[in-house]
């Protein structure tokens, strides 16, 4: 038995990849659902923004990789808006790093374990002790980023652990890429790729405030601290194009 079709199957296609109709309050219930059945097979959930949707349209082993997970949720207000304006509107945004945090609120009610993979060993390291206080009934275990991703020792590592729940911060499209090669080896397992999280919860990189936030301008706020994202900006102009062009075509 598999989750995948259990759900909402009411999808929303923006360029080609397949968001799921959901709110945050409803993630958060098919999470605690997840657990409650009896299932071997894993939850895979994406978290999509506009500049990894751009990606996606240009790479279609990742598009098909990224419509595979069980869930594809809107994590950005550019994916929001693209959906209105294809006249398909999702309901909210549903951040990754808030899906993350609701993932560990049911972990520490639960008593349940959390892997953490991602970023350097420092910060990694860091973020587990942040964790680790804020969520005292949580068993976590972590191992850095920097791997190929055919190592096989972390994954045994990890196997050895038998988490409830596996969190991967490499970045787009690698840490998509590994949970999808190394799925199997886990059974019953909530499977997200978290991006930057780690930094933010180790104290590296601070979150926006509320203020950027409630204006779903947080994109703006990163760009004001770190210059280096410019280069990434020139996906969204090409993701306004494309969706430009899809809603023509209908």
């Amino acid at each position: 038995m598999t989750l995948k079709g259990q759900h909402n199957n009411n999808k929303v296609d923006i360029l080609g990849v397949n968001f799921d109709h959901t709110t945050m309050l409803q993630m958060v219930e098919n999470i605690k659902t997840f657990f409650m059945s009896s299932t071997t097979d894993n939850l895979f959930i994406v978290t999509a923004n506009p500049e990894i949707v751009d990606y996606a349209s240009e790479n279609h082993d990742y598009q098909q990789l990224i419509n595979s997970a069980d869930y594809v949720i809107a994590d950005g207000t550019g994916i929001v808006k693209a959906s209105k304006r294809l006249k398909q509107p999702l309901p909210q945004r549903i951040p990754g790093i808030e899906l993350l945090e609701e993932c560990l609120k049911i972990a520490h009610v639960n008593q349940q374990k959390v892997f953490i993979l991602g970023s350097k060993n420092e910060i990694i390291e860091k973020a587990e002790q942040q964790l680790k206080a804020k969520y005292p009934r949580v068993t976590f275990a972590h191992h850095h980023g920097y791997i190929n991703l055919k190592d096989e020792t972390v994954i045994k590592r990890i196997e050895t652990f038998n988490p409830d729940y596996i969190f991967v911060g490499m970045g787009y499209p690698k840490q998509e890429k590994w949970i999808a090669r190394h799925s199997k080896a886990f059974q019953h397992t909530v499977m997200m790729g978290v991006g930057g999280s780690f930094e933010v919860f180790s104290g590296a990189k601070k979150r926006a405030p509320k203020f950027f936030r409630k204006l779903n301008i947080e994109w703006v706020y990163r760009l004001l601290i770190d210059w280096k994202r410019l280069g990434r900006l020139k996906s969204i102009p090409k993701f306004i194009f494309k969706i430009a062009k899809q809603k023509r075509q209908r």
